[in-house]
C-alpha cells in the first residue's frame, strides 16, 4: 500500500524552489539589492513551509522582527505580505530576502502539514469544539468569523447567468465591528517598558478593505458599498479619534479606499439623494483627514459620485464620438485616476466597446491594447502599440499578454520593439523599466530557442541594472562569443558611475585587483557587507596592507558603536587583518594591534573574551 503522507511529502520536496530571475521581476532594482544583503547577512530566520505557504522572520531596522508570508504556484509567487511599511512598487526588501533563501537549495526549511490537510481529517464536532476552545483565549476571532461570512459569496454553477454574484445584502454590521477590533489591535499597549506603539498587523486591514474586490468583478457594487463605507466610518472614525499619533502608516490604506469606493460608486445603481448624501459623507471624511495633513483619500470617490456617468461629454466619448478626453486637455491628476476607475468599471460590467472608446480617448494606450488582445483583435492591438508605445513597461504588458494568448511571434516583436524605447543610459526612467521587460523577453525568447533576441535582450538587462545575476545570464546565450562580450561587458562596468554588484561581478571572475581598486579606501559598504567580506579573504594575500586597513576600520565600526549583538562579526574581520599581518610577517605589529584592543575594550564583558581567544589562533 501507497503511504499517501509519504508521497505527498515526497512531492512538496520535490517541487521546484523559485529562480533569481523571477524573484529580480517582483520587486524593483533597489529592494532586490537590499534584499540580498539582508539575505547574505543572515537576517532570515524560521523559514517554514506548509504546502505552498512559505512563512519567515526578517531581522530589520524595528526591534521585533518582520513577519513574512508567501503564497507559491509552481515556480513563482502568487501572493506575498510584510508587516513592514513598504509601498513602493513591486515586493519589499524582507520579501526578497526570504524568497532568495528559499531559491538557495543549501537553504534548510521546516516542513509541515498545509492546514486545509490538519482540518481535513477533524469532524464538524470537534472543528467546532476546537474553534470554541480558541474564541476562549481570543474572542475577537468570533468578529473575524461574522465578518468573513457576512461579506461570503457563495458558490454557484458557472453557467449560470448570474454565477459569482450575490443576491442578498451584505449586513454591514460585522464588517464595521471587524474594522474597529483590528484598528484597537493595532494600537494595544504592550509591555511597559515598550511604549505605546503599533502592534497590530496592518495586512488585516487591508484584506478586510478587499473583501469588496470580488463583488466589484462581478458588477456588484451595491453590495462593494455595503463593506467599503462601515469600513471608511470606522478608519476615519477611530483611526483620528484615537490612534493617528501613534501609527502613520495606516494612512497609506485611505488611497485604496476611495479607489475601491469611486469604483463601487460608478457600479451601483444609487438615487440621486443617495449619490448626494454619500458625497456629503465623504467630503465630511475628508476635511476631516486634511485636518490631520492627510492628503490620499475620498477625492476621486467624491467626484465619481458627483459627476457619475451623466457628462454629456463622456457619453459621446464612450459612444465613439469624441476623440479627447477629458474635454480639458489639462494636467488634472484626478480626472486621470477617474478616468483609471471609469475603465476597470467598463472592463468588469462587460461594456467593451465604450471601453475602447474611452481608452483611446484617453490616451491610456496600454488598456486599449489590452482590450483588443482579449477581444482576439491582436493585428489592432500590435498596429496601435507600434504607433503609440513610448515607454518600455508599456510593451511588457501588451507583450505577456500576447504570450497569454499563444501569439509568441507577436510578443516577441512587441518586447524587441520595447526595448528600443529604453533610451540611452542617462534616462533613469527609461532604463529602469526596461530591466524587466529585457529579463522577461531574455527568459521568454530563451526558452523558446530565440537565443539571438535572448541574447540581445541579455545585454540590455545588463546594461540597465549592472547586476551579476544580468551578467552571468548573459554567458548562457553568448555562445563562443562570450569572450569578446565579456571583454565589452567588464568596460561597461568599470566606467559605470554607480553599479551595486561591481564587486560581486570581479569577484565572480577572480578579477582582486579590479575589485580592490573599485573599493578603494572608501569602506563605506558596512560590516555586514558579505561581498567585502568575501574580497577581504580573497585578498589577503595580494592586497594584505589593503586587507588590514578594510578589516580594522570595519571591526571598529562594529566595537566603538558598542554593537553587541554583532561582536563575532567583528572578531570575522579582525581574523582576515591577523592573516594580512602574517602574509607580510608582521605577526609582532598584529600581537600589539590585538592587545591594545582588548585594552581599550576591556569593560565590554561579551567582547573582551572573544578578543583575548584570537591570541591563539
Amino acid at each position: 500500500m501507497v503511504d499517501m503522507n509519504a508521497a505527498r511529502n515526497a512531492s512538496q520536496v520535490a517541487k521546484p524552489r523559485i529562480a533569481k530571475e523571477t524573484i529580480r521581476a517582483l520587486a524593483s532594482a533597489e529592494s532586490f539589492a537590499r534584499g540580498r544583503s539582508y539575505a547574505d547577512d543572515g537576517a532570515v530566520s524560521d523559514l517554514l513551509r506548509r504546502g505552498d505557504r512559505l512563512t519567515a522572520e526578517v531581522e530589520g531596522s524595528e526591534f521585533e522582527p518582520y513577519q513574512v508570508s508567501i503564497r507559491l504556484h509552481g515556480g513563482g509567487v502568487a501572493d506575498a505580505h510584510c508587516t513592514c511599511a513598504y509601498d513602493w512598487g513591486g515586493y519589499c526588501k524582507h520579501i526578497v530576502a526570504v524568497l532568495l533563501k528559499f531559491a538557495d537549495e543549501k537553504t534548510p526549511i521546516i516542513k509541515r502539514k498545509p492546514l486545509a490537510e490538519l482540518l481535513a481529517e477533524l469532524d464538524q464536532s470537534r472543528l467546532i469544539e476546537l474553534l470554541e476552545k480558541r474564541t476562549e483565549s481570543d474572542p475577537e476571532l468570533v468578529t473575524w468569523i461574522e465578518a468573513e461570512l457576512a461579506t461570503a459569496i457563495p458558490a454557484r454553477p458557472p453557467h449560470r447567468p448570474d454565477a459569482g454574484r450575490r443576491r442578498t445584502p451584505v449586513d454591514p454590521a460585522p464588517v464595521r465591528e471587524q474594522a474597529r477590533v483590528l484598528l484597537a489591535a493595532r494600537n494595544r499597549r504592550g509591555r511597559y517598558w515598550d511604549g505605546y506603539r503599533p502592534s497590530g498587523n496592518i495586512e488585516e486591514l487591508q484584506r478586510l478593505v478587499e473583501k469588496a474586490v470580488p463583488f466589484l468583478e462581478v458588477g456588484d457594487g451595491g453590495n462593494a458599498l455595503r463593506i467599503l463605507e462601515p469600513i471608511g466610518e470606522a478608519f476615519v472614525d477611530d483611526w483620528l479619534d484615537h490612534s493617528y499619533d501613534t501609527d502613520e502608516h495606516l494612512y497609506e490604506l485611505f488611497a485604496d479606499l476611495g479607489r475601491l469606493m469611486a469604483e463601487a460608486a460608478l457600479m451601483s445603481e444609487l438615487a440621486a439623494d443617495e449619490r448626494d448624501a454619500l458625497a456629503e459623507t465623504l467630503e465630511k471624511w475628508q476635511r476631516r483627514l486634511e485636518e490631520y495633513g492627510i492628503d490620499e483619500g475620498f477625492h476621486v470617490a467624491i467626484r465619481a459620485l458627483q459627476t457619475g456617468w451623466d457628462d454629456p461629454a463622456l457619453a459621446a466619448v464612450m459612444a465613439g464620438k469624441g476623440r479627447s478626453w477629458p474635454l480639458s486637455g489639462g494636467d488634472d491628476w484626478l480626472e486621470d485616476y477617474l478616468t483609471a476607475v471609469r475603465l476597470r468599471v467598463l472592463e468588469a460590467c462587460g461594456r467593451t466597446e465604450e471601453y475602447l472608446n474611452l481608452a483611446r480617448a484617453a490616451r491610456a494606450h496600454t488598456s486599449y491594447a489590452g482590450m483588443l488582445v482579449k477581444l482576439e483583435r491582436t493585428p489592432e492591438a500590435i498596429a496601435h502599440a507600434l504607433k503609440s508605445f513610448k515607454r518600455p513597461d508599456e510593451a511588457v504588458v501588451l507583450a505577456k499578454a500576447l504570450r497569454e494568448a499563444a501569439a509568441h511571434d507577436d510578443a516577441l516583436k512587441i518586447a524587441e520593439t520595447g526595448l528600443g524605447l529604453a533610451g540611452d543610459n542617462d534616462d533613469e526612467i527609461a532604463g529602469s523599466s526596461a530591466v524587466p521587460l529585457a529579463c522577461w523577453l531574455r527568459d521568454y525568447a530563451g526558452g523558446i530557442g530565440r537565443t539571438a533576441v535572448a541574447l540581445k535582450a541579455a545585454l540590455v538587462a545588463f546594461e540597465h541594472s549592472l547586476s551579476l545575476e544580468d551578467f552571468c545570464a548573459i554567458r548562457t546565450w553568448a555562445g563562443t562569443d562570450w569572450d569578446v562580450i565579456r571583454k565589452d561587458l567588464l568596460e561597461r562596468l568599470a566606467s559605470a558611475p554607480h553599479a551595486y554588484d561591481r564587486i560581486r561581478i570581479y569577484l565572480s571572475k577572480g578579477l582582486i585587483d579590479e575589485a580592490v581598486r573599485a573599493v578603494g579606501d572608501r569602506f563605506g559598504y558596512g560590516a555586514h557587507d558579505e561581498t567585502l567580506m568575501q574580497l577581504a579573504s580573497a585578498a589577503h594575500a595580494s592586497h594584505p596592507e589593503w586587507v588590514i586597513r578594510l578589516a580594522v576600520h570595519q571591526a571598529n565600526s562594529i566595537m566603538d558603536a558598542n554593537r553587541a549583538g554583532h561582536y563575532s562579526l567583528a572578531v570575522q574581520w579582525l581574523e582576515k587583518a591577523a592573516l594580512a599581518h602574517e602574509v607580510l610577517g608582521r605577526e609582532d605589529d598584529w600581537r600589539a594591534c590585538l592587545d591594545e584592543l582588548i585594552e581599550r575594550h576591556r569593560r565590554k564583558y561579551k567582547l573582551r573574551p572573544l578578543l583575548e581567544g584570537l591570541r591563539g589562533r
